[in-house]
């Protein structure tokens, strides 16, 4: 079926263009067959989960792909072409530019690979020619070698499976796997994105101009960044320091050992640089730097999440001594403080927490993280402390503690009374609930470990998976908000 044609706003100029097309045209589609296809196939069905408006699948050996005509050239589409994603082999790209050219697209995606990341030098010079031809004629080039965009209030998308809702984080990565990644451990933690930008070699739209772009982007508050190599070293460093100005930046960088530096060459011909001066220019900007993909991920959630947190005093409701120690010391290392509770406060957790086998002094070891009503008065107490700015909540569904539990019969509508008496118990005392949900080593607890984490991020608590994690992005986002970067 044809899909109609979608009226674009007029003033859409420049990256804005590029993010909001009226259409996508996705040139070597194929049928989806049995979970099984090329990039061709992958890529129609993230567009059509995504709810693109108007997509257009070109193969000249199909008629139909996916309830959709499929057309042999771009010259048979009837309608505006706005955007082209190429999943043709780079000896096909430069008859492909010439039709983008005749057709008036706006921006070419090349997930096409095979040029300047090969080392090869004519591959290199082909790369060249291509972007000077497309851009000469007023088109855009995200790539060669990318996944290229993910933006859910246009329809558009990469990989099935992402979240078709909108949200306030902004992602640009080299690598298409990586973006991937974040967004796929993002989303589970209630992250939900605005732009997310595979790159690629970047010969035309490159990382500093899409950090211009969302510098000023009121649909992004938050970005991350993926960063292997830079093609303007000066220019780079005032987009960063533009955006970091701005809102949150977190920045990943790939290639930061000799051994990364030569993975990174190969993957996106990218010159790595210095790990020292890089993090130097991060601190030079005020960007935060993640070491690897699961903490740009805590950072997002800590930005995201963070809400009227001030302080840097926690409590910690834990279940455990050993548990409770690692929790404590975890928290001073990362420049928090665990102090210990007012007298009065003990005395009233020791109303209804036995004395033996326990501690209320701070963490609060006692075996209550399965009772709603005790763990929500703990947590409302806690909280009411006047030295105590934020309470963390750590819940163990591998623990045989829930199974044990009265109401483990029917453990949805459990975790859903836990969760309720941690939201009642923050909103009582006015101070920021953190939670913590040690990952699972059964297939049940996974399950109730999902639930009770989807319930909370949904309730706007920042959930991470160890106290350790938890503290140190809580700590960068206290360093956000009082400007002592």
């Amino acid at each position: 079926m044809d899909s109609p044609e979608v009226v674009i706003d007029a003033r859409l100029t420049g990256l804005e263009a590029t993010f909001h097309p009226r259409s996508v045209a996705v040139v070597g589609a194929s049928p989806w067959q049995y979970g099984a296809g090329g990039a061709g196939a992958g890529y129609l069905r993230a567009l059509q989960e995504m709810g693109c408006p108007a997509i257009y699948p070109v193969n000249p050996k199909h008629e139909e792909i996916e309830g959709f005509r499929c057309y042999p050239s771009l010259a048979g589409i009837e309608g505006p072409i706005d955007h082209v994603v190429s999943a043709l082999p780079a000896r096909a790209v430069p008859g492909l530019v010439d039709d983008c050219i005749a057709r008036g697209v706006r921006t070419l995606h090349l997930f096409t690979a095979g040029f300047k990341e090969t080392g090869d030098e004519a591959m290199e010079e082909a790369e060249a020619a291509i972007v000077a031809a497309a851009t000469s004629a007023g088109i855009r080039v995200l790539g060669p070698n990318c996944m290229g965009l993910y933006v859910p209030s246009a329809g558009l998308s990469f990989i099935i499976g992402f979240p078709t809702e909108p949200g306030p984080v902004a992602m640009i990565s080299q690598s298409g796997t990586n973006a991937a990644e974040f967004v796929r451990s993002a989303s589970r933690r209630g992250i939900r994105f605005s732009k997310v930008v595979s790159y690629g070699n970047a010969a035309d739209i490159d990382e500093s101009e899409l950090l211009e772009y969302l510098a000023d982007d009121p649909e992004s508050e938050i970005v991350a960044c993926y960063i292997e190599g830079v093609k303007d070293g000066r220019r780079f460093f005032q987009a960063l320091k533009l955006a970091a100005a701005a809102k949150p930046v977190i920045v990943l960088k790939g290639g930061r050992t000799q051994s990364g530096q030569r993975a990174a060459q190969s993957h996106t011909g990218s010159l790595a640089g210095s790990a020292d001066i890089f993090a130097a220019l991060c601190r030079q900007t005020g960007a935060f730097q993640a070491r690897n993909v699961e903490e740009m991920a805590d950072l997002a959630v800590a930005f995201r999440f963070g809400g009227r947190l001030t302080g840097r005093r926690l409590a910690v409701v834990a279940g455990g001594g050993g548990v409770s120690v690692a929790a404590a010391d975890e928290i001073d290392e990362a420049g928090l403080a665990c102090p210990v509770l007012p007298q009065a406060t003990q005395e009233t957790l020791l109303e209804f927490i036995p004395a033996a086998g326990s501690s209320v002094r701070n963490p609060i070891d006692a075996f209550v993280g399965f009772d709603p009503k005790r763990l929500g008065d703990t947590v409302r107490i806690a909280g009411l402390a006047e030295n105590i700015d934020a309470v963390i909540v750590q819940v163990d569904f591998s623990s045989p503690g829930f199974a044990m539990s009265p109401l483990a019969s029917e453990p949805e509508k459990a975790i859903g009374a836990l969760v309720d008496a941690i939201i009642l118990a923050g909103a009582t005392s006015g101070k920021r609930t953190i939670i913590v949900a040690r990952p699972a080593l059964d297939v049940e607890a996974v399950r109730h470990t999902v639930i009770f984490q989807d319930r909370c991020w949904q309730a706007g608590l920042p959930v991470y998976p160890t106290v350790g994690r938890a503290a140190a992005s809580t700590a960068a986002f206290l360093r956000w908000n009082d400007g002592s970067l």
